[in-house]
C-alpha cells in the first residue's frame, strides 16, 4: 500500500478508494458491514496518505459492505474482503495542499 502510495502520489490524478467486505455479518452491536467497508477504506486512505498521495488527491472514500462481491457465488469467502483505489485517467487535476492545481508542478 505504501508503495501504491508513493507511485500515485507522482500522478496529478484524483484517486478514489473503496472498501467491500464479505457477506459474514459484523456481530458487534451498532457495527456492521457499512462501517467496517468504510472504515477498511478510510485506513487505506490514511496509509496512502502517509506514503505520498498529495493531500488533495483523495477524490472519495466509499464503503459498499457486502453489496458489490467479488464472488457472488461464494459470499462468505475471504477475497470479498478486499479495498480497490481507482485512479481514473479523465479526473480533473486534483488540488495540491494549498488548493492549486498541481497541472505543471514538477516533483
Amino acid at each position: 500500500m505504501g508503495t501504491i502510495g508513493s507511485e500515485v502520489g507522482k500522478l496529478q490524478n484524483r484517486v478514489v478508494v473503496e472498501g467491500y467486505t464479505d457477506s459474514r455479518p459484523y456481530v458487534t452491536p451498532g457495527y456492521s458491514n457499512w462501517e467496517l467497508s468504510v472504515d477498511r477504506a478510510n485506513a487505506a486512505r490514511k496509509i496512502l496518505a502517509e506514503n505520498g498521495l498529495g493531500k488533495g488527491q483523495i477524490h472519495e472514500v466509499r464503503g459498499f459492505a457486502d453489496r458489490k462481491l467479488r464472488h457472488p457465488e461464494n459470499p462468505l469467502d475471504y477475497s470479498n474482503r478486499r479495498v480497490s483505489i481507482l485512479v481514473p485517467t479523465n479526473s480533473h487535476p486534483a488540488p495540491d495542499a494549498r488548493g492549486d492545481s498541481r497541472e505543471g508542478k514538477k516533483k
